[in-house]
């Protein structure tokens, strides 16, 4: 956020072929669903960095996306979009961090050998996907980032191009990140139960009509509920649901959903030194009544 700083004095996140789990930043973004579309990465998102972060005032280093990227299985579609996406992080200065959705490719991340081992594995120059149960440090705040959810519709022929089993969280999973303590961030794509009254009373508005559907989906928002109660983070943000939202519970703990690509709040502006939390609206956007809880 402006803080009248030198931009030149901002920590400048520099080109690695490692992984830094211990950054030094500042001031970072986090953003929901992208879903491949071109037009949200190289006009949208340029437009709101502009409108909110101009010459000479302090810049995001890291980006944290939320999933459903989306990361594809090498189709020239999805290497323009990922060739894109770091051209964008390039051009302002930051990495894009990866938290996976049920819309990323699953198979192609565990083909990975780092991914699989439970390493970020790098997708192209400043762009990286994390994998579920994944802790690091930027800023000095501890991350845990959680990806997955259940797809809504798993036809057995697109299994493998739309859907993946590895889509879904498993409990094993859930309790090894809960046995492994605290962290002040979370970063899932599915939303806890309980955490914004607004994605709440969506899901309760919309049931699936496919009921084998709607416990697949439950149990994956079950599963990220018990995280965020064992883990108990003083931020969680999501994606998924395409809804933004903000719940505020009386332990001090925060839920932020994120809304999808070409929608008004895709974007998030967090510093670290307090975990201030700001909403970064397009230039000509309206306020938006978040629906706190």
């Amino acid at each position: 956020m402006p803080d009248g700083r030198s931009f030149d004095s901002a920590p400048i996140y520099r080109p690695a072929h490692a992984f830094d789990a211990d950054s030094t930043e500042e001031l970072i973004l986090v953003a929901g669903d992208w879903h491949s579309d071109l037009i949200h990465i190289t006009s949208v998102i340029p437009a709101v960095l502009d409108a909110h972060f101009p010459p000479h005032a302090a810049r995001p280093t890291t980006m944290l996306h939320l999933g459903d990227f989306s990361i594809g299985s090498g189709s020239r579609g999805a290497k323009r979009f990922l060739r894109k996406a770091a051209e964008l992080a390039a051009v302002r200065g930051f990495r894009i961090l990866i938290t996976p959705g049920n819309h990323d490719s699953w198979g192609r991340l565990d083909s990975r050998s780092d991914f699989a081992a439970g390493t970020p594995t790098q997708l192209a120059e400043q762009v990286w996907a994390l994998p579920r149960g994944f802790r690091f440090r930027v800023g000095g705040r501890s991350v845990l980032s959680f990806g997955g959810a259940g797809s809504i519709r798993r036809p057995p022929e697109a299994e493998g191009r739309a859907w993946w089993p590895r889509e879904m969280p498993t409990a094993a999973e859930v309790a090894a990140s809960v046995l492994g303590g605290s962290a002040d961030i979370v970063l899932t794509h599915e939303a806890p139960v309980g955490g914004t009254k607004r994605v709440d009373a969506l899901l309760a508005r919309r049931p699936l009509r496919n009921v084998e559907d709607d416990v697949y989906t439950g149990q994956g928002r079950q599963r990220i509920t018990e995280l965020w109660e064992g883990v108990r983070p003083q931020l969680l943000f999501h994606g998924h649901h395409h809804l933004q939202a903000e719940g505020h519970h009386g332990d001090g703990r925060s839920v932020y959903s994120l809304n999808q690509n070409q929608q008004a709040g895709n974007l998030i502006a967090l510093r670290l030194s307090d975990l201030n939390v700001r909403w970064l609206a397009a230039p000509e956007s309206p306020t938006t009544d978040l629906g706190s809880s």
